[in-house]
């Protein structure tokens, strides 16, 4: 006898939500406005080119986020887009320490 989870469906309901809760996007849009509020941030700060740099570093990923949701949409394969996103969540917490650093040294 098979066991009662190998007759439920393999499909999700949310198939282009990724499964971790913490993170604060999803989408290439969502990532967009945490971005805009990370450069609010910055404003806050003295200026320092290194943070500038990195948060247009961060702005293209979003963009290589956006394209990459694109082609996973067109090619119905949702796992393209779980690489950029865990990539993008990891660049702005370090960025988000780094502001915070920042702060704390003034």
């Amino acid at each position: 006898m098979m066991p009662y989870t190998q007759y439920l469906p393999h499909r999700s309901v949310k198939k282009w939500a990724l499964s971790d809760m913490n993170s604060r996007f999803t989408t290439a849009i969502e990532a967009g406005k945490v971005v805009d509020e990370l450069r609010r941030q910055l404003k806050t700060i003295n200026y320092n080119s290194d943070l500038h740099k990195l948060l247009r570093n961060i702005d293209k990923q979003v963009a290589r986020l956006s394209s990459a949701e694109v082609v996973a949409r067109q090619s119905h394969k949702p796992r393209l887009v779980e690489e950029p996103i865990k990539k993008l969540q990891e660049s702005i917490d370090y960025f988000e320490k780094l502001i915070l650093i920042a702060k704390l040294s003034q």
